[in-house]
This record gives C-alpha cells, sequence and structure tokens, in this order.
C-alpha cells in the first residue's frame, strides 16, 4: 500500500499515513477523543495536502513535532 492509499483511510494521519488513533472512529462519546483537548497550531493544516483535507485526523505524533517547530 502506498502513501497515498493509506491515508485516503480516516484512520491514517493525513501527513504520515501512520495510525491517528482517532477516538471518534474507534466509537468513544463526543469529546473523549484526545484531539479535543488538543491545541492545534494554525500552520499545521496547510502542511495537509488538499486532496487529504477534512478527510482524517492529525496523529499525536506529527501534532507534538508540529509543535516543537512552533516554539524554535
Amino acid at each position: 500500500m502506498n502513501l497515498s492509499e493509506e491515508t485516503t483511510n480516516a484512520n491514517n494521519c493525513p501527513l504520515c499515513g501512520r495510525d491517528n488513533d482517532c477516538g471518534n472512529l474507534a466509537g468513544l462519546p463526543q469529546g473523549a477523543c484526545w484531539c479535543s483537548k488538543a491545541e492545534f497550531p494554525e500552520d499545521i493544516f496547510k502542511r495537509i495536502p488538499a486532496d487529504r483535507l477534512n478527510k482524517s485526523c492529525i496523529c499525536q505524533a506529527c501534532l507534538a513535532k508540529a509543535k516543537t517547530h512552533e516554539d524554535a
């Protein structure tokens, strides 16, 4: 499976293609997913290719990486 096939799956991060550990897809109650309490830097969404935007969640590793670069 190539990265573009992986990232079309809602379970995969649109940035790295790995499992995004989405609680909403796992059936957790509304607001119980890790991302509900996370703060996302605005520029992280600009990194997502247009064809993958709003199709899957960013994973915690990519969010942490983006925050590290934001603080630098």
